[in-house]
């Protein structure tokens, strides 16, 4: 039986730190019958072929190996790694969940490091979200009779769970078992029109060559070519891309496709080993999400692909947002279908230096009288905003708070990653003008926070906005040899010609978490 920390220990599911040690048998096993042998043992089998707690749920990749899990790890069940992915993979895609029910929670499934987690009302996030996040129910689906049966296997599962710290509030037994379940059965049923159209529509598989852009959080944006071949059982993907600044970034994965849709890929990116977490839409010409570094999730970059081949002409990502009155700047827009004739608005003055099918580099001018603005340019069917500003009025960080975790052993540290927004005013309000390279500092957040000294323990924050926190204590150099936790203000600093223009966020620096699950 496959230990605790072995299963969760990347963050993402087993399934995908798998997949390059997979034998081929993988390709030839019956995942119907491997559920009817591994699993008629405890689950009863019904007259018409259903299998109790099985049959009555339906849940996404993640949620069908944490149950794996558990059913080896409390019940002694014992699998190999090939029967084990099978089984995931005939549950995933006959009781999945369709991508309409999936997506309001696909931050958990992302493994993001910073995320709001909201419950429908106040009730559900008390009895269900003090112990986990609001989106681990929200990705499930169960028929009435089971959603109940989930409430007993809470108290059967954690018998001391009315009485731990938080729970005194309320009579949490008497409200789920009256009131929670049929609540949960009305929010997230069984049956429902999005899951009986998905599963009867063809699915579309994920070959041929796709146009990439993104965005890595205090690196910047990126673009390229992904290459997608199918290998037996799985996908393989090859890599082609650059930074805004020209620089490579060269990579591949190996990926399984559940439910018609949901991509889980492992690979490296510039020689880092990563995980992939990518939905593709219903028609298969798009696909979105996030691909991050294998040992820390909170390290990545945003994904977004267009399938190349009779694409919409669309601008994806462009080497800049804005322009200052008074200057001259080569914006480059990267996309696909790039071949229209150019025109902008009226005032923006824009040639074009060089033009191709997925590029087009642009001589800008934005002459002193102009006037500040968001300015519209056109290539065809496609268009984009530029934005030209006169001076900046303020700075937000994002985000405006979060958190980082202290590392150490085998625990790594979660970072927290910060970017400096500038704004101009405008006559609605504030403008956006785009993210601008920043100073970075780290302040006390209160008086407390000064007193005992939190900027000199808790870590430290680089000059791309990166917060790197310390090591775990106890730290006999602290007041009570506390942890090196602390309540910080990360201020950035934009400089604007004469003037610069501050920001602030929040950072908590907190201690190390332990269980990293699937779904957390």
């Amino acid at each position: 039986m496959l230990s605790k920390a072995h299963i969760f220990l990347s963050g993402l599911i087993l399934l995908t730190l798998s997949l390059f040690t997979l034998t081929a048998r993988a390709e030839e096993l019956d995942g119907k019958a491997l559920v009817n042998d591994y699993c008629t043992a405890c689950h009863e089998q019904t007259d018409g072929g259903d299998l109790t707690r099985i049959s009555q749920v339906r849940k996404t990749p993640e949620g069908w190996d944490m149950t794996i899990f558990r059913m080896q790890h409390l019940h002694g069940l014992d699998i190999d790694e090939n029967d084990r992915f099978a089984i995931i993979k005939y549950l995933s895609d006959e009781r999945g969940l369709a991508p309409q029910e999936a997506a309001p929670f696909r931050y958990v499934l992302e493994q993001r490091a910073h995320f709001v987690d909201k419950a429908p009302n106040d009730d559900l996030d008390a009895l269900c979200g003090r112990c986990h996040t609001n989106a681990r129910y929200g990705l499930q689906r169960r028929t009435e009779d089971d959603w109940m049966k989930h409430m007993h296997f809470h108290v059967g599962q954690f018998p001391s769970l009315e009485y731990q710290a938080r729970s005194r509030d309320r009579f949490w037994w008497q409200e789920v078992t009256t009131k929670t379940y049929k609540e949960l059965t009305a929010l997230y049923p069984f049956e429902n029109a999005d899951w009986d159209h998905w599963k009867t529509t063809p699915h579309k598989s994920p070959e041929g060559s796709w146009r990439v852009s993104g965005h890595r959080p205090g690196i910047g944006d990126y673009e390229g070519i992904m290459t997608v071949k199918k290998d037996g059982y799985y996908f393989k993907a090859s890599y082609d891309l650059h930074n805004m600044d020209g620089t490579v970034l060269k990579g591949h994965s190996k990926a399984v496709v559940y439910t018609g849709y949901e991509w889980r890929g492992t690979g490296e990116m510039s020689d880092t080993e990563t995980r992939e977490v990518y939905a593709m839409s219903e028609s298969g010409n798009q696909m979105q999400g996030r691909w991050h570094n294998a040992a820390h999730y909170d390290v990545g970059g945003e994904f977004k692909a267009v399938r190349i081949k009779n694409a919409t002409p669309e601008i994806l990502v462009k080497s800049s947002d804005y322009i200052r009155i008074g200057e001259d700047k080569i914006i480059t827009l990267y996309g696909v279908g790039l071949s229209g004739k150019i025109s902008a608005d009226a005032g923006l003055d824009v040639k074009v230096t060089k033009q191709t099918p997925t590029s087009v580099s642009l001589k800008i001018a934005a002459n002193k009288d102009m006037t500040k603005g968001v300015y519209k340019i056109t290539m065809g069917q496609a268009e984009t905003d530029v934005v030209v500003y006169d001076k900046i009025s303020t700075v937000k960080v994002f985000p405006d708070w979060t958190i980082a975790r202290l590392g150490g052993g085998q625990t790594a540290p979660v970072s927290a990653q910060f970017e400096a927004v500038a704004y101009m005013k405008g006559e609605m309000g504030d403008t956006k003008i785009g993210i601008m390279p920043a100073k970075w500092q780290a302040h006390p957040f209160n008086e407390e926070a000064e007193r005992l000294n939190d900027v000199g323990f808790s870590g430290t924050i680089n000059q791309q906005g990166t917060f790197m926190p310390a090591s775990a204590g106890p730290n006999k150099e602290r007041q009570y040899a506390t942890n090196n936790a602390g309540n910080l203000k990360i201020v950035a600093e934009i400089s604007d010609g004469d003037h610069k223009v501050t920001g602030e966020a929040q950072l908590i620096v907190t201690v190390q978490r332990w269980n990293l699950p699937p779904i957390r």
